[in-house]
């Protein structure tokens, strides 16, 4: 495991970037497993520092199958430790949400229809309010089609949600609505229930989440596993939270190396495909357009002189070919990029893996440094080796005191 040590604090004044940040912890003094996390340093309000000290001290020499059993176990204490979720908290968070959610509507509604809103007249207004009607109607569609949700939000009713949300919509129509002289249907009203409601059960990163990465070894478990969490916050004493198995990596006998970048990943999915992603788009999306105008040159060249063939020409679905030229794109990164570097990765030492880890950090740090990018990747890198027989081993790490001063904070690290 290997993090930078910047946050980035939005403020009323604009953005800061702190280097001091610590993002790796040992989730067990006795075993070997740990915790990593991106995006929201919080939860809630409250440092994911805190509460996985806190955890780890309640967890004392206790220890679990597998890794995911230990996620499990730090989530059930999450979920019962109410003192970082209360009711209050908890509709503040919520009301933060639905906020948002309108905010961003509203301001790709004005974006579309900027000659009504310059001209605000009665007409225009109800043509503004129907757009925001369609606006809500497109996204609670595509978020209801998505149909997977949070674990603990699959069986929320929409009953349930509005009787728990009644005060937080009436607040929110005073503040966004009625404040400014606009009078929203009840339909429209419902509309944006049933949107904020179908985002909220969903698993989706545009709320402020935390990644929590556990990784390391069960005490069944030879090889090394990772589990990846999104967590966001609670709502109505549910958790809202999901496991991204997509991010997530078990070592096996047949796929015996990985890599996993979070949060910033751009410079590393380069090295590991080969491109860069942003530019892998751009190449696509321009094979599609100049694979669209082909067949409009085509088609212009035959003219009138054949009917029938410009018409099959014109139906013709180029988004097959697209996907196939993707696919292919795809397997050659496999087998000339991804696949050699995870072959030799699954025989590097401890060594060289804290190494490369330290080293893929440095890259993404250097690109921000040199470009005209934020520079939101920074600060020390902490390095850490989990391994079967050793345990949780620091291969660098930044302290906040000085360690030669304070000898007693190490004494009672592993005091019973």
């Amino acid at each position: 495991m290997a993090a930078d040590s910047a946050v980035t604090i939005d403020g009323n004044n604009g953005r800061k970037i702190f280097n001091k940040a610590n993002k790796i912890f040992t989730l067990s003094k006795e075993h070997p497993v740990g915790v990593m996390i991106y995006n929201s340093a919080t939860f809630m309000g409250t440092p994911w520092e805190t509460i996985i000290k806190v955890y780890r001290k309640q967890l004392g020499e206790k220890s679990f199958q597998t890794v995911r059993e230990y996620q499990n176990d730090f989530i059930e204490f999450v979920r019962e430790k109410h003192f970082f979720t209360s009711p209050e908290i908890q509709i503040e968070f919520l009301e933060n949400l639905v906020a948002l959610v309108i905010e961003d509507v509203i301001k790709e509604v004005v974006r579309q229809n900027q000659k009504l809103i310059e001209n605000p007249s009665a007409e225009n207004q109800s043509l503004i309010l129907e757009a925001l009607e369609n606006e809500f109607d497109t996204i609670a569609q595509i978020w209801n089609n998505k149909n997977d949700y949070c674990p603990e939000f699959a069986d929320y009713t929409f009953e349930s949600f509005e009787a728990y949300t009644n005060e937080i919509f009436n607040r929110i129509n005073q503040q966004q609505f009625l404040q400014n002289n606009i009078i929203i249907s009840e339909e429209l009203f419902l509309k944006i229930k049933r949107t904020t409601y179908a985002i909220l059960r969903a698993k989706e990163n545009i709320s402020n989440f935390t990644g929590l990465i556990f990784g390391g070894f069960g005490e069944d478990e030879i090889y090394p596993q990772l589990v990846s969490l999104n967590i966001s916050m609670a709502v109505d004493n549910r958790l809202r939270f999901y496991i991204d198995e997509k991010q997530s990596a078990s070592i096996t006998v047949s796929q015996n190396g990985a890599v996993r970048p979070f949060a910033q990943t751009d410079v590393i999915d380069t090295i590991l495909s080969g491109i860069d992603p942003s530019l892998d788009n751009i190449y696509l999306n321009n094979f599609e357009a100049l694979f669209n105008k082909y067949n409009n040159a085509i088609i212009e060249s035959i003219g009138d002189t054949n009917p029938l063939l410009t018409e099959q020409i014109q139906k013709l679905d180029t988004s097959a070919i697209v996907k196939e030229f993707k696919k292919l794109n795809q397997q050659i990164k496999k087998e000339n990029y991804i696949s050699p570097l995870m072959n030799a990765v699954s025989n590097l030492s401890k060594e060289d893996l804290s190494e490369m880890a330290e080293s893929l950090i440095y890259l993404t740090y250097l690109k921000r440094r040199i470009t005209f990018a934020e520079e939101s990747v920074g600060g020390p890198v902490d390095v850490a080796v989990i391994s079967k027989g050793d345990g949780f081993v620091w291969i660098k790490r930044k302290h906040y005191f000085k360690p030669e001063l304070n000898q007693h904070f190490f004494n009672n690290y592993f005091k019973k």
